[in-house]
């Protein structure tokens, strides 16, 4: 299952993927199921995804992050929509072997490895210029429960989601058996790591050889 980033689409996702030419790298290796988020874009769509992929009123967002009054942290308004988004994908398209998200995207799909009626769902993640949630709806969140495989793919010149960010989930998942991946990219789908070789297929890899020995 795939979630795509703030204020885009499931279709803008598998775009993203095709430039980085992971249609073609990974065909034969696995089926990218891109899902949409349940609500359309509540504010401005962002101005790089216009530039690459035009107008379109097919734009949609996991949560808006609202401030509240009094309180430390945002609420994600949408999150709860969201997560339920996730479970009736899983038994309308599922089941999936795997959750993998970029940017927004990819925090959920963290959240939803933390929490129990959507982790059992899945057997590894992979999170793309994801960070820790910061919503008040998730202050009790346990990412060190987390104990399935988690690839981690960081851009080391991503502004919007700094490495510091992306580090911080990557320690947070104390338990998962954690790989770390980083690119000399910004906040994009990557084609290589910074050693120039495919960015998931070693972890796809070894995902595959897992699963097939637990059946």
């Amino acid at each position: 299952m795939c979630l795509h980033s703030f204020r885009t689409s499931g279709d803008v996702f598998r775009a993203q993927m095709a430039m980085a030419g992971w249609r073609t790298a990974y065909d034969e290796t696995c089926e990218f199921v891109c899902v949409d988020a349940p609500a359309r874009a509540s504010g401005t769509v962002p101005a790089d995804v216009v530039a690459f992929f035009g107008e379109s009123e097919e734009r949609f967002e996991w949560w808006n992050a609202t401030r509240v009054d009094g309180c430390d942290n945002p609420s994600y308004v949408g999150l709860e929509a969201s997560l339920r988004a996730v479970e009736e994908a899983c038994a309308r398209d599922g089941p999936f072997d795997g959750i993998l998200g970029f940017s927004q995207g990819a925090t959920l799909a963290a959240i939803a490895l933390a929490t129990p009626a959507t982790a059992r769902r899945f057997a590894f993640g992979i999170l793309i210029s994801g960070m820790k949630s910061r919503a008040m709806e998730t202050e009790t969140l346990d990412y060190g429960a987390v104990t399935v495989p988690t690839l981690h793919v960081i851009g080391t010149n991503d502004r919007l989601v700094p490495v510091r960010m992306s580090e911080g989930l990557f320690d947070a998942m104390t338990a998962s058996a954690r790989t770390r991946a980083t690119h000399p990219g910004g906040h994009v789908v990557p084609k290589g790591n910074d050693a120039g070789e495919p960015i998931l297929e070693e972890f796809l890899a070894a995902q595959r050889q897992r699963i097939a020995s637990l059946l």
